[in-house]
């Protein structure tokens, strides 16, 4: 963020105040080449010729009278200023401070290389110099314009901070979405819960749930990806894929081999679904759950249920086909073929 003010010194303008300062400073008359030189230059200061006043004030500030040298680094300062050359003002400005530290005119240097940094978009800059010079002099006329001034800086960074902040963001997520696009599954894994690490508040976190838990399923880790869909239903339990999520998540679950908590959600699923193909499905999942666990007869009844539920046809033939695996496990092979038969002769074409 660039601040740009009207005046370095917001009391009088910048020529006005330059030609206060001078109108006290003594005449060189020891040394007429630099009086003369610094008088001209005053004159194309007041002028707005800036470029001569700032060649004549560097004559000037060859000066061996500390007085008339310091005014004349300041003025070299406030017409380098006038130009836009903000590197050049400072570099004046900071010349007067270490060539004539005590003087009068270091105030008015120090303040004016605050504003020529904050010209120069050099905030941090800009803020130490407002800073020391509130610390250094706090009896000054300048001090409450300079405290507005490092207030003004100190907003400009915080804004500076917040667009940085923006941009590393943007720049986080566009990098999984590359990633993703790319199926650079445990990239993206990785990005993705680094980002969640560090932006835990940010509104994306419900979808790089999501995101962490399809790579996780993408690379075989179902532990990973189950916890990433609980993480996601604690978060968002509305979210629009919320009923997905659960579903995943029973799968992932199953995977694991964790069968009782899978049957569990399965459970919860088939209840909550008013849809019948939907819950055919989370029952021939509980249906599985059972087997998984040995627990025959209720796998049986589950399997055996799906084929007579209404609205489900697509799902009869595979409930069939799992009660005749069913059969197989169970060491009842001609069960096992009675029910192959029916599946060959109720649906020909699987």
């Amino acid at each position: 963020m660039n601040i740009q003010n009207k005046s370095i010194f917001r009391a009088a303008p910048l020529a006005a105040l330059l030609c206060g300062v001078s109108a006290g400073t003594p005449l060189a008359a020891d040394e007429p080449a630099a009086d003369a030189a610094y008088r001209a230059a005053r004159a194309h200061l007041q002028a707005r010729r800036f470029a001569e006043a700032a060649d004549g004030f560097a004559r000037a500030a060859a000066s061996t009278n500390a007085t008339f040298a310091a005014a004349a680094w300041l003025g070299r300062g406030e017409a380098l200023f006038g130009l836009g050359d903000w590197d050049k003002a400072d570099a004046a400005y900071a010349e007067l401070l270490a060539r004539y530290p005590d003087s009068p005119l270091a105030p008015r240097a120090l303040y004016a290389r605050g504003h020529a940094a904050q010209r120069a978009n050099r905030l941090d800059r800009a803020h130490a110099h407002f800073a020391a010079f509130i610390d250094r002099y706090p009896t000054n006329t300048l001090r409450e314009a300079c405290t507005a001034a490092l207030a003004t800086v100190m907003a400009a960074q915080q804004a500076r901070e917040r667009q940085a902040a923006r941009a590393a963001i943007t720049a986080e997520l566009a990098a999984i979405t590359a990633a993703l696009r790319a199926e650079r599954w445990e990239e993206a894994h990785t990005a993705a819960d680094r980002f969640l690490t560090a932006h835990p508040d940010h509104d994306q976190v419900p979808e790089l749930h999501l995101v962490v838990a399809a790579c996780a399923y993408r690379t075989g880790d179902y532990a990973g990806a189950a916890e990433a869909y609980r993480r996601l239903l604690e978060r968002a339990p509305q979210h629009a894929r919320a009923a997905e999520a659960r579903a995943r998540r029973a799968e992932c679950l199953f995977k694991t081999g964790d069968f009782e908590e899978a049957r569990a959600l399965y459970v919860e699923l088939a209840e909550a679904d008013d849809e019948p193909e939907a819950r055919a499905r989370a029952t021939l999942a509980i249906a599985d759950c059972d087997a998984a666990l040995k627990r025959w007869a209720e796998a049986e009844r589950a399997y055996l249920s799906v084929e007579v539920l209404l609205g489900c046809e697509a799902l009869r033939p595979v409930a069939l086909q799992r009660l005749a695996a069913l059969y197989d496990a169970m060491g009842q092979p001609e069960k096992a073929s009675r029910t192959r038969d029916a599946l060959r002769r109720r649906y020909p074409d699987r």
